[in-house]
């Protein structure tokens, strides 16, 4: 259930949201169940929500979603922080790629969190997307395909 482990990460994470002085507002639907391994999940909304608030400014906001459209379930992250110039779009999924080389050493980034994140949906037949949040920030969108239990009992995915 993916709303239940996006609740985990953004609870591991509160204290650096409270230190940050960021709010972090969540709608997580209920049964939005897709077939990927916890930790692969728990790992994807880590990265996520840790950048949403590490890359956010005092007193501004992160928007956490989980919720099911047609056959896919789709986790969104939005923020109110400093946002993604749209030249940088297409390349920050890219390996050790950092939008504020300066800025992200001081934050403690490598430049492999959304890669990993890339990387790890697609090996659930997942994606994800980076756009810009209006009017300020950016939004995080991974979709996978909902789970749909085989009447067999074996499991399928559709």
């Amino acid at each position: 259930d993916v709303s239940q482990v996006l609740e985990r990460a953004v609870a591991l994470l509160q204290p650096v949201a409270d230190a940050s002085r960021v709010t972090v507002e969540r709608d997580l639907r209920p049964d939005c169940v897709i077939l990927c391994t916890e930790d692969d999940l728990f790992q994807i909304s880590f990265n996520l929500v840790e950048n949403a608030i590490k890359y956010n400014y005092p007193g501004g906001r992160v928007f956490v979603s989980v919720y099911r459209d047609r056959d896919q379930v789709l986790l969104e992250v939005g923020d109110t922080g400093v946002g993604i110039p749209e030249e940088d779009l297409p390349k920050v999924f890219n390996r050790f790629y950092r939008v504020d080389k300066a800025r992200s050493r001081a934050a403690g980034g490598t430049g492999l969190g959304l890669s990993i994140v890339r990387d790890t949906a697609r090996r659930h037949n997942g994606w994800v997307t980076a756009r810009p949040r209006n009017p300020e920030g950016s939004l995080f969108t991974v979709g996978f395909p909902k789970y749909i239990p085989d009447p067999e009992g074996k499991g399928a995915e559709q």
